[in-house]
């Protein structure tokens, strides 16, 4: 996971505090719920992420040879096979 704990904790916080400044939203639960609640979700889509990473990684692993002589770049491959995985699963990264 890219984000520590404590920088998704913050971020849920500020998140639901603007949406509920900005009227966006009325809460019916308490604002400590609600962050937890958000929390937890933008933890999934992180973890969801970082498995579709550890698959592109293994997929990656069949082109080793080609990426070590040089006549693929890993950066631009593994960036084609993500967005692939991630359209033919219709996932939003």
């Amino acid at each position: 996971m890219r984000l520590k704990k404590e920088r998704i904790v913050t971020l849920a916080r500020i998140l639901i505090d603007q949406l509920i400044e900005q009227h966006l939203i009325r809460p019916e639960a308490p604002k400590a719920e609600l962050a937890a609640s958000l929390e937890q979700i933008i933890t999934d889509e992180l973890t969801i992420e970082d498995r579709l990473d550890a698959e592109v990684r293994q997929i990656l692993d069949t082109y080793k040879a080609q990426i070590e002589t040089g006549q693929v770049d890993e950066r631009k491959m593994f960036l084609m096979i993500k967005k692939q995985l991630a359209k033919e699963r219709e996932m939003i990264l």
